[in-house]
């Protein structure tokens, strides 16, 4: 008697325990605003997207002026205390260099992010190159994107080799975009790893459109797509940054 009242005590305590051991959800940081997308929107399209996947809290810094989003990341510590920082800005016209190199030691340190569409046209356009002949923004993106085709749907062609990479593995190879505006990407650095190409049929040649990198200790995920909201509303867009946030915030 005295065991079956011990072993009915643990059974009740067996949700609290369960409970207990649930994982936190990740905390994240959002940098958006800037020119020519609807990034009241699509703040939410992304945030409510990646927590569905993967469980995050996030903290969402909104600015559409340059000036002031350059004021809230150039204050010290800015970064800490989140898992990831997700980049879907566009300010392509920063002509500080230092200010630059300081978000990008961030991530160099070992913050992980993921950049996504214009990301990839801010911070570099008026820079001078460094003597090794790259920019800090691009250098971390592992990349370097400026100007872009006409609007029409992308479709996405899984790069062979990288199919099984955890990012893309569950994607469908060939996916066509709801819209779109491909970038043109003129260089893809030694030590990036390009997942899958972009074709929107008027190019000569698929461009790189989902790549990573490793920038000093931190995972960078990058991808030219998500000009429209319809696209960024996609399964397959959402599908891809849940999986991306798994990869770059993975400990090994």
């Amino acid at each position: 008697m005295k065991l079956l009242i011990i072993a009915f005590a643990l059974v009740l305590q067996l949700p609290a325990f369960g409970k207990n051991t649930e994982k936190k959800p990740l905390k994240a940081l959002m940098i958006t605003g800037g020119c020519c997308h609807d990034y009241k929107t699509q703040r939410n399209i992304i945030s409510e997207g990646i927590n569905e996947r993967v469980p995050t809290k996030f903290e969402i810094f909104f600015e559409m002026d340059a000036s002031k989003s350059k004021a809230y990341l150039s204050k010290k510590g800015w970064a800490d205390g989140f898992d990831y920082v997700v980049y879907n800005h566009c300010f392509a016209h920063e002509t500080d260099a230092k200010f630059v190199e300081s978000v990008t030691a961030v991530h160099k340190s070992g913050k992980p992010a993921l950049a996504l569409h214009c990301a990839m046209h801010s911070y570099h356009w008026k820079l001078e190159a460094k003597e090794n002949g790259k920019k800090d923004w691009p250098e971390m993106l592992g990349a370097s994107s400026r100007g872009h085709g006409p609007k029409a749907a992308i479709t996405v062609n899984k790069v062979k080799k990288h199919a099984d990479h955890p990012i893309m593995k569950d994607m469908p190879d060939g996916w066509l975009t709801p819209g779109g505006e491909l970038y043109n990407v003129q260089k893809v650095y030694e030590g990036t790893t390009v997942l899958a190409y972009g074709d929107n049929g008027k190019v000569k040649e698929p461009q790189a459109c989902v790549w990573i990198n490793t920038h000093g200790k931190g995972r960078i995920f990058s991808t030219t797509l998500g000009h429209h909201n319809s696209t960024m509303s996609s399964m397959e867009f959402l599908d891809m940054l849940g999986n991306a946030v798994k990869w770059a915030t993975a400990k090994n």
